[in-house]
């Protein structure tokens, strides 16, 4: 009976689907091992502000975000601020209101979800107005748009970031209502040197005659402008860039000067016009003058041909006023020359006293406390010898 069972067709089904049986059961223990647990849960990749909710189910998320969000309200090493030439506003994050129902329900997934996060009530308007009192932002309040940066900074709570940073210079509504001449100086053109020449070939670099100097930009006038111009129409314009940055917060790489005063159109010491900002250009010698713009908004030096001259050029320098004072003293040592005897008339020759010049940058802060006192330019123009015949 048991021989003829095994043998009939109707054995052979059966075994068959008793075997099909198995390796479906054995199959959905693995499919089950490897991604049917996830039945109901976020898929991988899933984020809600920065907190990874992937193979979390509905109900898991909130309790989770209730925790990790005062956890990130409670850290101290995250920073939300406002920023304007060093000073800044802290945002208090204390007053952001999320939304973790709602941020929950509009999750998507396999992407990074933002939190519905808020200002509630006045609160919005409570902190423009902080934000308009800062005494540090008192000369550009009326063109900042306080609206994006406020929905700038919730975008970043929306994302939990731990560093959001917006600086008041990105806010500006018309920056040409902010911008202003913040110093200006004339230069005097060698003979060597035609003016209109020297215009011409500088809006060949920049369209609009305005030489950019962008945010965080280190400025080298040989990059910039060499091969264009020649070493004295560079000399020219670095000595008049040099004069301007002087009085701001630039800080000045590489400088060369011509150390000889009776060479510059025997000058005396009391009469020489370029000290502190003598400099010169020796392109072949890749001797260059260089500067670094430290702050958040740009500046650019324009060029102004003073009416009915031939010999002057109005170099302004334009930007975001300084919130702090800045000023350049321009400190002169004199050395005495010494003297020399000759019996030869021929060798006789008047002495000239030599000089040190150092330019010392004073930085006072809105609090009216000195916070930067160092020497900026450093020069030497050592004594000429004076012979005289034997008496």
């Amino acid at each position: 009976m048991n021989s003829q069972f095994k043998n009939s067709s109707l054995g052979f089904y059966l075994y068959a689907f008793l075997i099909v049986i198995i390796v479906a059961a054995v199959a959905f223990v693995f499919w089950f091992m490897i991604t049917g647990y996830k039945l109901g849960t976020y898929e991988e990749n899933t984020l809600l502000g920065s907190v990874y909710v992937g193979g979390l189910k509905e109900e898991e998320v909130e309790p989770i975000m209730f925790t990790r969000i005062d956890r990130w309200l409670g850290d101290e090493t995250i920073l939300f601020e406002a920023k304007y030439q060093g000073y800044s506003y802290a945002f208090n994050r204390e007053l952001f209101d999320f939304n973790i129902t709602q941020s929950t329900q509009n999750i998507v997934n396999g992407k990074t979800n933002q939190l519905e996060v808020y200002f509630g009530g006045s609160k919005k308007q409570d902190i423009i107005r902080e934000l308009k009192s800062l005494v540090f932002i008192q000369g550009i309040k009326e063109n900042i748009d306080y609206d994006s940066l406020v929905d700038d900074v919730l975008r970043d709570a929306s994302l939990m970031k731990s560093y959001s940073v917006k600086n008041f210079e990105d806010y500006l509504i018309d920056e040409t209502l902010s911008y202003e001449i913040i110093g200006s100086e004339i230069i005097y053109i060698p003979n060597s040197v035609n003016i209109d020449s020297l215009i011409a070939e500088v809006e060949l670099v920049y369209e609009d005659g305005k030489i950019l100097i962008p945010s965080k930009f280190h400025y080298d006038i040989i990059d910039e402008l060499g091969g264009l111009l020649d070493d004295k129409e560079l000399g020219v314009l670095s000595s008049a860039f040099l004069k301007l940055i002087l009085d701001t917060n630039f800080s000045i790489n590489e400088v060369h000067y011509e150390n000889r005063i009776t060479s510059n159109g025997n000058y005396t010491i009391d009469d020489f016009p370029y000290f502190g900002f003598n400099s010169i250009i020796f392109e072949r010698e890749n001797e260059s003058f260089s500067f670094y713009n430290p702050n958040e908004g740009y500046f650019y030096f324009e060029l102004v041909k003073v009416e009915g001259s031939e010999t002057q050029v109005q170099v302004n320098l334009v930007g975001l006023p300084f919130v702090n004072q800045i000023t350049a003293d321009v400190v002169k040592t004199e050395i005495d020359h010494i003297t020399k005897i000759t019996t030869d008339e021929n060798d006789t020759k008047s002495g000239v006293n030599g000089v040190v010049v150092e330019v010392v940058r004073i930085i006072t802060n809105i609090e009216d406390y000195v916070i930067y006192n160092q020497v900026i330019v450093f020069e030497f123009y050592p004594p000429e010898v004076e012979i005289i015949l034997e008496p």
